[in-house]
Protein backbone atom coordinates (compact mmCIF):
# COMPACT_ATOMS: atom_id res chain seq x y z
CA UNK A 1 0.00 0.00 0.00
CA UNK A 2 1.57 2.88 -1.04
CA UNK A 3 1.87 4.77 2.91
CA UNK A 4 3.83 6.03 5.37
CA UNK A 5 4.19 5.38 8.76
CA UNK A 6 6.14 7.83 10.72
CA UNK A 7 7.23 7.27 14.23
CA UNK A 8 8.27 10.81 15.87
CA UNK A 9 9.96 9.43 19.06
CA UNK A 10 9.91 11.33 22.54
CA UNK A 11 13.14 12.36 22.60
CA UNK A 12 12.82 14.37 18.93
CA UNK A 13 9.32 15.95 19.89
CA UNK A 14 9.97 16.79 23.74
CA UNK A 15 12.85 17.60 25.93
CA UNK A 16 13.26 14.41 28.15
CA UNK A 17 15.51 15.73 30.86
CA UNK A 18 12.85 18.24 32.19
CA UNK A 19 9.14 17.21 32.66
CA UNK A 20 6.12 18.58 30.50
CA UNK A 21 8.51 20.19 27.69
CA UNK A 22 7.59 20.14 24.01
CA UNK A 23 10.15 20.54 21.56
CA UNK A 24 8.40 23.40 19.98
CA UNK A 25 10.79 24.00 17.66
CA UNK A 26 11.31 20.77 16.76
CA UNK A 27 7.52 19.86 16.57
CA UNK A 28 7.24 23.04 14.13
CA UNK A 29 9.68 21.69 11.74
CA UNK A 30 8.52 18.14 11.24
CA UNK A 31 5.36 19.65 10.51
CA UNK A 32 6.41 21.63 7.92
CA UNK A 33 8.04 18.64 6.18
CA UNK A 34 5.14 16.24 6.80
CA UNK A 35 3.46 18.59 4.86
CA UNK A 36 4.97 18.29 1.91
CA UNK A 37 4.90 14.60 1.67
CA UNK A 38 3.48 13.97 -1.46
CA UNK A 39 1.79 10.43 -0.40
CA UNK A 40 -0.43 9.10 2.34
CA UNK A 41 0.41 9.47 5.93
CA UNK A 42 0.00 7.75 9.19
CA UNK A 43 1.63 9.79 12.12
CA UNK A 44 2.67 7.90 15.28
CA UNK A 45 4.02 9.51 18.64
CA UNK A 46 5.80 8.61 21.53
CA UNK A 47 5.45 10.00 25.11
CA UNK A 48 8.59 11.73 25.79
CA UNK A 49 8.79 14.15 28.74
CA UNK A 50 5.11 14.22 28.79
CA UNK A 51 3.43 10.28 29.44
CA UNK A 52 6.88 8.87 30.35
CA UNK A 53 7.58 11.41 33.27
CA UNK A 54 4.25 10.61 34.52
CA UNK A 55 4.16 6.38 34.07
CA UNK A 56 7.95 6.78 35.75
CA UNK A 57 6.53 8.49 39.20
CA UNK A 58 3.02 6.46 38.97
CA UNK A 59 5.76 3.00 38.56
CA UNK A 60 3.53 1.72 34.84
CA UNK A 61 5.00 -0.51 32.61
CA UNK A 62 3.37 -2.32 29.54
CA UNK A 63 2.73 -5.38 31.81
CA UNK A 64 -1.53 -4.82 32.83
CA UNK A 65 -1.82 -4.12 36.21
CA UNK A 66 -4.29 -2.41 38.73
CA UNK A 67 -1.90 0.63 38.42
CA UNK A 68 -2.98 3.64 40.59
CA UNK A 69 -6.05 5.18 39.18
CA UNK A 70 -4.39 8.98 39.43
CA UNK A 71 -1.63 7.76 37.30
CA UNK A 72 -3.96 6.14 34.39
CA UNK A 73 -5.79 9.41 34.44
CA UNK A 74 -2.14 11.86 34.35
CA UNK A 75 -0.31 9.75 31.96
CA UNK A 76 -3.73 9.52 29.46
CA UNK A 77 -3.91 13.37 29.92
CA UNK A 78 -0.22 14.46 29.61
CA UNK A 79 -0.62 11.78 26.07
CA UNK A 80 -3.34 14.19 24.97
CA UNK A 81 -1.63 17.01 25.56
CA UNK A 82 1.21 16.20 23.74
CA UNK A 83 -0.69 15.27 20.95
CA UNK A 84 -2.45 18.18 20.96
CA UNK A 85 0.58 20.43 20.32
CA UNK A 86 1.83 18.03 17.35
CA UNK A 87 -1.59 17.77 15.57
CA UNK A 88 -1.85 22.11 16.30
CA UNK A 89 1.46 22.17 14.77
CA UNK A 90 0.65 19.95 12.05
CA UNK A 91 -2.85 22.29 10.71
CA UNK A 92 -0.88 25.51 11.26
CA UNK A 93 2.07 23.96 8.84
CA UNK A 94 -1.03 22.60 6.17
CA UNK A 95 -1.64 19.20 6.98
CA UNK A 96 -5.13 17.68 7.81
CA UNK A 97 -4.33 15.82 11.04
CA UNK A 98 -7.00 13.77 12.96
CA UNK A 99 -5.97 12.51 16.10
CA UNK A 100 -6.40 9.22 16.85
CA UNK A 101 -6.20 7.23 20.50
CA UNK A 102 -5.03 3.96 20.43
CA UNK A 103 -8.50 2.63 21.99
CA UNK A 104 -10.49 3.53 18.67
CA UNK A 105 -8.26 0.79 16.81
CA UNK A 106 -7.15 -1.19 19.67
CA UNK A 107 -8.94 -3.59 22.14
CA UNK A 108 -6.04 -3.93 25.11
CA UNK A 109 -2.79 -4.69 22.80
CA UNK A 110 -4.92 -6.30 20.18
CA UNK A 111 -5.57 -4.68 17.09
CA UNK A 112 -9.03 -4.66 15.71
CA UNK A 113 -8.98 -4.97 11.61
CA UNK A 114 -11.93 -3.25 10.76
CA UNK A 115 -11.04 -0.40 12.62
CA UNK A 116 -7.45 -0.15 11.35
CA UNK A 117 -8.80 -0.44 8.36
CA UNK A 118 -10.82 2.74 8.83
CA UNK A 119 -7.82 4.65 10.28
CA UNK A 120 -6.16 3.70 6.29
CA UNK A 121 -9.36 4.72 4.16
CA UNK A 122 -8.91 8.35 6.04
CA UNK A 123 -5.23 8.53 5.30
CA UNK A 124 -5.75 7.63 1.33
CA UNK A 125 -7.97 10.78 1.71
CA UNK A 126 -6.11 13.34 2.35
CA UNK A 127 -6.73 13.05 6.36
CA UNK A 128 -3.45 11.92 8.62
CA UNK A 129 -4.11 9.83 11.54
CA UNK A 130 -2.05 11.15 14.27
CA UNK A 131 -1.96 7.97 16.91
CA UNK A 132 -0.10 7.73 20.18
CA UNK A 133 1.50 5.85 22.92
CA UNK A 134 -1.09 5.84 25.21
CA UNK A 135 -2.24 3.72 28.76
CA UNK A 136 -5.35 1.73 27.73
CA UNK A 137 -7.65 -0.71 29.73
CA UNK A 138 -6.88 -3.95 30.24
CA UNK A 139 -10.14 -5.11 31.84
CA UNK A 140 -11.69 -4.98 34.89
CA UNK A 141 -9.41 -2.64 37.03
CA UNK A 142 -6.02 -3.31 34.87
CA UNK A 143 -4.24 -1.18 32.73
CA UNK A 144 -1.23 -1.40 30.93
CA UNK A 145 1.04 1.22 29.30
CA UNK A 146 1.03 0.96 25.09
CA UNK A 147 3.96 1.98 23.39
CA UNK A 148 4.17 4.17 20.15
CA UNK A 149 7.08 1.37 19.19
CA UNK A 150 4.22 -1.44 19.62
CA UNK A 151 1.56 0.41 17.60
CA UNK A 152 3.96 0.32 14.70
CA UNK A 153 4.04 -2.74 14.85
CA UNK A 154 0.53 -3.44 15.29
CA UNK A 155 -0.22 -0.66 12.25
CA UNK A 156 2.79 -2.13 10.00
CA UNK A 157 1.48 -5.39 10.20
CA UNK A 158 -2.24 -4.75 9.02
CA UNK A 159 -1.54 -2.05 6.86
CA UNK A 160 1.47 -3.11 5.34
CA UNK A 161 2.51 0.50 4.31
CA UNK A 162 5.63 1.19 1.42
CA UNK A 163 7.27 3.22 3.84
CA UNK A 164 7.79 2.65 7.07
CA UNK A 165 10.09 5.13 9.59
CA UNK A 166 11.45 5.59 12.95
CA UNK A 167 12.70 9.10 13.61
CA UNK A 168 14.85 9.34 16.96
CA UNK A 169 17.22 11.89 17.97
CA UNK A 170 20.24 9.94 16.90
CA UNK A 171 21.69 9.25 13.05
CA UNK A 172 20.63 5.56 12.85
CA UNK A 173 22.24 2.42 14.62
CA UNK A 174 25.44 2.71 16.05
CA UNK A 175 27.99 0.08 15.94
CA UNK A 176 29.57 1.65 18.92
CA UNK A 177 28.78 4.49 21.17
CA UNK A 178 32.79 5.58 21.01
CA UNK A 179 32.96 6.19 17.09
CA UNK A 180 29.26 6.99 16.16
CA UNK A 181 29.51 4.98 13.03
CA UNK A 182 26.58 4.02 11.35
CA UNK A 183 25.23 1.08 10.59
CA UNK A 184 24.07 1.92 7.19
CA UNK A 185 21.85 -1.83 6.47
CA UNK A 186 20.74 -4.55 9.23
CA UNK A 187 18.64 -7.68 8.42
CA UNK A 188 16.39 -9.71 11.02
CA UNK A 189 18.29 -12.09 12.88
CA UNK A 190 21.56 -11.07 11.57
CA UNK A 191 23.18 -11.71 15.01
CA UNK A 192 24.07 -8.14 15.59
CA UNK A 193 24.98 -7.03 18.97
CA UNK A 194 23.55 -3.57 19.73
CA UNK A 195 24.92 -1.21 22.84
CA UNK A 196 22.80 -1.41 25.71
CA UNK A 197 21.10 1.77 26.25
CA UNK A 198 19.89 3.43 28.72
CA UNK A 199 15.95 2.64 29.12
CA UNK A 200 12.80 4.60 29.00
CA UNK A 201 9.51 3.42 30.38
CA UNK A 202 8.70 1.73 26.73
CA UNK A 203 12.76 0.10 26.50
CA UNK A 204 14.04 3.28 24.76
CA UNK A 205 16.36 2.42 21.37
CA UNK A 206 16.41 -1.48 22.19
CA UNK A 207 12.85 -1.47 21.99
CA UNK A 208 12.96 0.79 18.63
CA UNK A 209 15.33 -2.18 16.98
CA UNK A 210 13.06 -4.57 18.29
CA UNK A 211 10.01 -3.77 16.75
CA UNK A 212 12.04 -2.54 13.63
CA UNK A 213 13.49 -6.11 13.28
CA UNK A 214 9.57 -7.49 13.56
CA UNK A 215 8.22 -5.68 11.08
CA UNK A 216 11.34 -6.34 9.05
CA UNK A 217 10.62 -9.67 9.32
CA UNK A 218 7.47 -9.30 8.06
CA UNK A 219 8.87 -8.62 4.75
CA UNK A 220 8.95 -4.31 5.10
CA UNK A 221 12.05 -2.38 4.74
CA UNK A 222 12.60 0.18 7.92
CA UNK A 223 14.31 3.23 7.88
CA UNK A 224 16.04 4.42 11.46
CA UNK A 225 16.76 8.06 11.40
CA UNK A 226 17.09 11.47 12.74
CA UNK A 227 14.12 13.28 13.37
CA UNK A 228 16.12 16.23 14.26
CA UNK A 229 17.12 16.78 11.14
CA UNK A 230 13.49 16.91 9.63
CA UNK A 231 14.30 16.86 5.97
CA UNK A 232 15.45 13.31 6.12
CA UNK A 233 12.10 11.96 6.86
CA UNK A 234 11.15 13.51 3.44
CA UNK A 235 13.92 11.66 2.10
CA UNK A 236 13.25 8.75 3.92
CA UNK A 237 9.64 8.31 2.53
CA UNK A 238 10.68 9.54 -0.70
CA UNK A 239 12.77 6.04 -1.05
CA UNK A 240 16.44 7.34 0.31
CA UNK A 241 18.24 4.71 2.01
CA UNK A 242 21.33 6.64 2.97
CA UNK A 243 19.80 9.11 5.46
CA UNK A 244 20.18 6.52 8.63
CA UNK A 245 19.81 2.41 9.28
CA UNK A 246 18.25 0.42 6.95
CA UNK A 247 16.51 -2.40 8.68
CA UNK A 248 16.36 -4.61 5.41
CA UNK A 249 12.75 -6.79 4.76
CA UNK A 250 12.83 -10.21 5.32
CA UNK A 251 11.70 -11.44 1.34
Amino acid sequence: MKLALVKLGGSVITHKDRPLAANAGGIDAIAKVLAGLDMPLIVVHGGGSFGHHWSVKYDMHTKPAPYDPRGVAVVHESMVALNQIIVNAMVKAGSNPYAIPPPVYTAGHKPIASKIKGVSVMAQNKIVPVTFGDVVHMGGNKYSILSGDSLMSILARALRPSRVIFATNVNGIYKDMASKEIVPVLRPKSGVEFAKVSADVTGGMKRKVMEAFKIASLGMDVMLVNGLVPERIAQAAGGRRDVGTLVKGKK
